[in-house]
């Protein structure tokens, strides 16, 4: 299937992957609130959603990390910039100017929650009360497992020391 028949825009604020099987809010939630949030923040938004039957559906969600990842483009050619001029490797179907990351549902204990990267296809676990410069995007529906089953693992991310010292802890 080709990256132009993979999507389409539902011009209500939400894009089916046809691929995947799964209709996702077009905007992240800083395109909505042009601030960043932390884990718990991210599922109050996710409530207001679905309380609004944003879309005529109340049963948004957070993607699995699986999920998350099907969005990013590996080599196809397709991207849009974040809200920083930053690169995130999704298709151009979804607006420029959004966080370059997801909370994504999976979880390790009630202390950090996983984040995909789409400036870099990879991930991390971060703690859930921080806000990391760090957006959700939203997903409903039921995915098709075998082709989710089909993305390779993803990668870890790619850190570096700033200038100066110093380091990631």
């Amino acid at each position: 299937m080709s990256e132009e028949a993979r999507f389409i825009d539902y011009d209500n604020g939400t894009v089916f992957d046809k691929l995947f099987n799964l209709t996702w809010m077009k905007n992240d939630s800083y395109l909505d609130l042009k601030k960043f949030l932390s884990f718990g923040q991210a599922k109050k938004y996710i409530e207001k959603m679905n309380k609004e039957n944003f879309a005529g559906h109340s049963d948004w969600r957070l993607p699995s990390k699986k999920e998350a990842q099907s969005l990013y483009d590996y080599g196809h050619g397709k991207s849009v910039m974040d809200k920083y001029g930053m690169v995130l490797h999704i298709n151009p179907i979804f607006p420029p100017g959004g966080g370059y990351n997801t909370w994504t549902a999976e979880t390790r204990g009630k202390i950090t929650a996983y984040i995909f990267q789409f400036s870099d296809g990879g991930g991390q676990h971060n703690e859930v009360d921080g806000t990391v410069s760090t957006s959700v995007r939203l997903v409903r529906g039921e995915p098709n497992l075998n082709e989710l089953a089909k993305l390779g693992k993803i990668p870890p991310p790619r850190m570096t020391t700033p200038i100066g010292g110093g380091g990631w802890r």
